[in-house]
This record gives structure tokens, sequence and C-alpha cells, in this order.
């Protein structure tokens, strides 16, 4: 079978590893085809084919030759010595064309792949293509054996057998002990139809530069980002880590130490900011093989050799830097953390990237290990990212900047860098970015032992106690989830209420009421199920004996607004019924909206996008305390914060039972919902008038002016 696809006709002489036909050859040397085909016969030391089918030279081979061939003496000219070389001309040659299109050779490299492949994922024929092109252009010597070694013609057999001579060399090239893949690996999986595609496929790798590694690396990270766990550490992010720790200067050597390497990126991010003289030394570990090996060649291409393992192994002595992108989940992440600050050397530092969850998930795991690492003084600061920053995702992360624990609590840095960088454009991929000018900020931030007003606070250990042991960030920058102090609210009062009817008041303290997590004051509950309410509701046609449901869309101003709500029959629903008193929470999505069930509305039932929160003892907590309380922009601003950010804003009944509220004796609660309950009826009483105002202005204008009515006294100038 014959595949129509040409050779390139462009020689760059200043790329040693490309080949060459005789054809290409005989016009570097300005010469007839003919006359190499004489040189070949003649001439025992003339470059052989690096096949067995003769087309294709070595280009390093061919400038060797040629610079040994002495030109006749017919081709000189009086200006020439006498030794000159064939290749003492190809300077004065005028320069080859450059490619116009950067895809050149890489586009049908990649058309090839259905040809060679049939029916073979793309990521994996990709996977061969970054392989083939680290070899091409990173490890010259493996190349030009494996090209020379490469023959003419073969079958599928072959064909596998070439493939897995690739991944070998590769290995070799990188450190990678030999036989580690297994079935499932990507060139594992790419089952060759024909061993003509294959070797045309490695003839034409040769052409590749390095501008088409650099995009058979993106090629390949876009693709495989359809896998959940094959995520890139973005760019901005890799640079806002190394940056955290790059100015931190060691004395000795350097491990630098990836736990989860990845793709290499932020290894070799760190390796490329690292200034200091001092002796770099690499290592990453991933349990995930072909992964590993790409973090290998990525790190090889560019300058930073590492020390490979699928095994978790830290380097001996401990990380001087660590720095890693785990995979997210709430039962492995207080384990991660406390195998990163163990991995550390004495005075090592490490950059941990986590989901904002990790900062105050509820469950006690998540909490011992944020209270070990806090008393024992193992967090330095925690930065807050903006949503968004992963492809195909909003999750939120921040990044912890740790050290070896020293035995005593410490102060914490915390910035909230959620409001720098450049949103989600098409111009950036729909991600959000960060400018060089962005990170030095936020890394300036953290090196200052002064805070940066609205961007930074240094919080004391007596504050992070006081909070549960969180370590987000928002909470302590926020400054409208802080209680003002008694004296200013009082002025604050004093400004603002003047003409108003409001109840005394006079200062408190400022410590405020104490303070209690929901979980202890309520019982938390999601909604009915989505698919078990469309099930129930196609059990009836009528509304007869049906129970309305509540969704997210009928909270409207601390009431339920239900008058085209969906109705099921709910006779096996009922530990799901609501009860007078319940107050409804919108739970994902655009969170925000609170309401209490009234009498009327017992017995109805609650969407799964509606946590319910039924007070467990009401002579503690008055339900329409709760409901003010939960209404309030700084309450709802911190749960907003601690909702978990994937492709939606939701929040768990768990997280929503953490937060604390602020709890008066009974009585208190009484006069606070009376006084709160005089200015909804004054602000009622004067929307109702403004409205009448409104409509009786363009009445009186309509009657005015069509003469109707007219004015009986003089108007006032």
């Amino acid at each position: 079978m014959t595949y129509a696809v040409a050779t390139p006709t462009v020689v760059s002489v200043s790329d040693p590893a490309t080949t060459v036909t005789q054809a290409q050859i005989a016009g570097l040397a300005g010469v007839s085809r003919a006359a190499v085909t004489q040189w070949r016969r003649r001439h025992a030391d003339f470059p052989t084919p690096i096949s067995a089918g003769g087309g294709q030279f070595l280009l390093a081979e061919v400038l060797s030759w040629l610079s040994r061939r002495p030109l006749p003496p017919a081709r000189r000219t009086h200006d020439d010595p006498l030794d000159v070389t064939y290749g003492d001309l190809l300077p004065r040659r005028p320069p080859p064309p450059t490619r116009s299109d950067p895809g050149t050779v890489l586009k049908p490299l990649l058309a090839l792949g259905p040809q060679a492949f049939a029916d073979a994922q793309r990521t994996d024929y990709l996977y061969l293509l970054h392989c083939l092109a680290f070899l091409r252009l990173h490890d010259h010597d493996r190349w030009i054996w494996l090209m020379r070694h490469l023959p003419a013609d073969g079958d599928p057999g072959m064909a596998r057998r070439l493939l897995r001579q690739v991944i070998a060399a590769v290995d070799a090239s990188i450190g990678w002990p030999p036989g580690a893949d297994g079935p499932d690996a990507p060139a594992a999986r790419l089952q060759p139809r024909a061993f003509g595609p294959v070797h045309q496929i490695m003839l034409w790798t040769a052409h590749l530069s390095h501008q088409d590694f650099h995009r058979l690396r993106a090629l390949y990270l876009d693709e495989a980002r359809v896998r959940s766990d094959a995520i890139c550490t973005p760019t901005s992010i890799a640079a806002i880590m190394a940056a955290l720790l790059a100015t931190h200067h060691m004395h000795g050597d350097v491990r630098v130490y990836d736990p989860f390497a990845r793709f290499g990126e932020l290894l070799a991010e760190f390796a490329h900011r690292y200034t200091s003289s001092a002796v770099v030394q690499v290592y990453a570990d991933h349990p995930r093989h072909d992964e590993l090996r790409l973090a290998g060649m990525w790190l090889a291409a560019t300058g930073t050799p590492a020390s490979l393992s699928a095994e978790p192994s830290p380097p001996r002595g401990g990380a001087t830097f660590l720095l890693a992108n785990p995979p997210f989940g709430r039962t492995v992440e207080p384990t991660r953390l406390r195998d990163c600050v163990a991995a550390l050397a004495p005075d090592g530092r490490a950059a941990v990237l986590l989901p904002y969850g990790a900062g105050f998930e509820p469950g006690a795991p998540s909490r011992a290990v944020r209270r070990d690492l806090v008393e024992q003084g193992s967090v330095l600061a925690v930065v807050v990212l903006p949503a968004r920053m992963f492809p195909r995702t909003r999750i939120g992360v921040c990044v912890w900047l740790l050290c070896p624990p020293t035995g005593q609590a410490t102060p914490v840095q915390f910035v909230d860098a959620r409001q720098l960088g450049q949103p989600p454009t098409a111009e950036t991929g729909n991600v959000h970015v960060f400018d060089p000018a962005d990170i030095e900020r936020i890394a300036a931030t953290v090196r200052t032992a002064t805070p940066r007003e609205g961007l930074g606070a240094i919080v004391t250990v007596e504050e992070i106690r006081e909070h549960g042991y969180s370590l987000h960030p928002p909470e302590y920058l926020d400054r409208s989830q802080t209680r003002t102090s008694t004296h200013a609210a009082h002025a604050e009062l004093d400004a603002m209420l003047q003409g108003l009817d409001i109840a005394p008041y006079t200062t408190g303290n400022d410590q405020g009421w104490p303070r209690f997590p929901l979980r202890d004051l309520c019982d938390i509950a999601s909604g009915v199920p989505a698919g078990t309410l469309k099930k129930f509701r196609s059990w009836s046609t009528t509304n007869a004996g049906r129970t309305p449901v509540v969704h997210p869309r009928h909270l409207r101003d601390g009431r339920i607004d239900a008058s085209d709500a969906p109705r099921v029959d709910a006779t096996v629903l009922e530990d799901h019924r609501l009860n007078a008193g319940d107050v409804l929470w919108v739970r994902t999505g655009a969170m925000g909206q609170v309401a209490i069930v009234r009498p009327d509305e017992a017995g109805w039932l609650q969407h799964t996008n509606l946590l319910r929160l039924r007070v467990t003892d009401p002579d503690r907590l008055d339900p329409g305390y709760l409901l003010a309380c939960l209404s309030q922009a700084g309450v709802q601003a911190r749960i907003r914060d601690r909702s978990i950010r994937s492709l939606t804003t939701s929040l768990s009944t768990a997280t929503l039972g953490d937060l604390e509220i602020p709890l008066p004796p009974a009585a208190d609660q009484q006069r606070i919902l009376g006084a709160l309950g005089a200015l909804d009826t004054q602000a009622a009483a004067i929307e109702r008038h403004l409205a009448a105002v409104r409509a009786a202005r363009i009445v009186f204008g309509r009657h005015l002016t069509d003469g109707t009515i007219v004015l009986t006294g003089r108007e006032t100038p």
C-alpha cells in the first residue's frame, strides 16, 4: 500500500539531526544528483543511509563528509584557498527558506495517526509523537541509533517492536527503569495496522522543531484534560508557587521535590526561577508511569533532569523545597499535608496547592491536621486564588506555605488574591491568569512583616483558635465578617438612624454574644433528590392530594412564594416534610436566599438544592432570630466562601453546620426581633407612601396637562 505523504524539501543546516535525501544533498553542495550518485559509488566513507531503503541520510554525517571533500579546481575562485572543501562553501550559500507555517511538519504527522493506528485514542498517538520529538531534539545519540536501525519494511509486529524501542530509548534517556509500563500504557495501546505508516512517522519526526515539541506537549495536555485525574497545574499557579519559594535561599546543595509531579510543570518552573548558584537536585514522584515519563521528558528538555519514582521517595535528608499539586479529595488532603511537612529538611519550605475546602473542612481529621500544623508552627502563609484558574472547572484553590514543625505556634500570613489578575476571557482560554506584576505583588505580600491593607493580614494564633482553626483567608480579611468595636458601632448607628423611630440602644462589649456552631443548634438536612421527586410526580396527573415542592426560586425576602410550585404524591416522603419555623437555605448556584416556613406551608417538601435547618431547642434559639442571622451579608459571604467550588457552587450540611452564629439569651432574641420588625414596618410604610406619591404624580400630571384639572392657586416659584 502506498501512502501519499511527501518528504519535506526544507533543510535547516543549523539542525544536525535532520535527515536529507540525495536530491537535497545535491542542492546543499551545489552539484547535480548524478554527482552525488557517483560520490556514493566511488567513496567508501560517504555516509550510509539510515535505513535499508537508502532514501534518507543524516544531515550531520553529510555535513561532516562535505567538510572533508576538497572542492575541484574548476569550482574554486581566485579567493579560495587550495584546501577549500564543499563544507566551506555552505556558509556562503543563501540560507535555506524558513517554513512560513510552523505546522508544516506537524500537521501531516498528526494526520498520519489514523492511518497508522486505526481507532487509537488521539492522546496515545500524541504521546508517541511527544516521545519521538523528545529523542529527536534532546537526545541526539539515541535518536541516531533509532534511525540507523530503522528497517525499510516490515509487518505490524515489527512496528510494535519499533514502538517499544522508542519508549525504551526515552526511558534510558531520562533514567527511568525499563519495562515499567503495563498493558494499559499509551504506547502499548497503539496497535499498528501496517509497518509503512509507522516508518513514515519516524522519517517525518526527523524534521520536527523545538517549537513543535512545545506544541505537541500543549496538544497532549489539552486532550488529556478530559480525564479528571490528568490535570496540569496552570502556568500562573505554578509561577506563584515557585515565586513563594524561590527567594528563600539556602546554604549548600538544594533538593527540590514534587511528590505528585503530574507533568513536571512545578519543578521546571521552580528551577527556572531559582537563581542561587547552589547545585539543584530534582526529585519527581508520580504513581502513573505514563505521566511520570512525560514529566521526566519535560524536565530534561528544560535543562532540569530529575530522579523519577513511581513510589513516594522523598530525597534523603529531606526536601529543601517541596512543590505539590496533589489530587483533591477530603479524605486524602489531611494525609497529603502531613506527608508534605514530613518530607521537608529541617530548614525546608513547601508550597502545596489545595482547594478552598481544605482550609475549613469541618470533618474531625481535617480540623485535627489544621490544629496540629498551627500549634506546631508549620503554617507560614495561606494565599487564596480566584476560582476558574483551571480549564473546565470553577474550583477555587489556595497555596499553603509550610515549614517543618518548630514546636511553637506563630502568627499566620493570610493573602486574598482573588481580585488580582485578569478574569477569564476568550483571549486567556476562559481561565483566570496572573501577569508577572501580580505574581510579584503576591510574593512580596507574603515576604513582608507588615500586612498590606485589603490584600494581606497577619493573624494571631488566638484568633485562629477562635475561628476553630479555619485557615481560609477571606474569613480574616473580609471586614464584613469581622465584629465592629462597640464605640464604632454606636457612632455608625447614630449617623444612620437620625429621624427614625428605633428602639433605644447602648454599647455592649467587644466580644459580642457567645457563638455556637449551627450543628449544635439545628438539625440540618438536604431535600428530596430530584430523581425521587420526578418518580413520584409521575404517579399522579391531578393536584388533588399532592404536595407542593419548594425550589430555590421560591425563596423571596425571607418568605416562600410557591404559587407555581410543582406537586408530587408525598405519601411515602413523610420524613421530608417541612415544619413551621424551619429555615431554608439555597445550597447550590447563586446562594444567599433564605426563608422561613410559615404555618400554612407546613407539610410541604423541599427540593434537594435546599438545606433545611430545624431548631432543636426553640427555648434556646428562636427560628426568627436564626433567619435574621442567616440574612446578614457577612454571614452569607462567609458561607459562600466556604462553598465547594467545582462545576457549580455547592454547600454541604457539614460545612453549614460548622458555621458559628452569635446566640444571645432568649429574651434578648425577642427584643432584637422586635426592633428589626419595627424597622421593617417603617420601611413598608415608607415604601407604600412612596408608591402612592409616584402613582399620584402620574395621574396628576395627565389631568393637569389635558386640562381636566386646573390649579386654583399661584404656583410656588
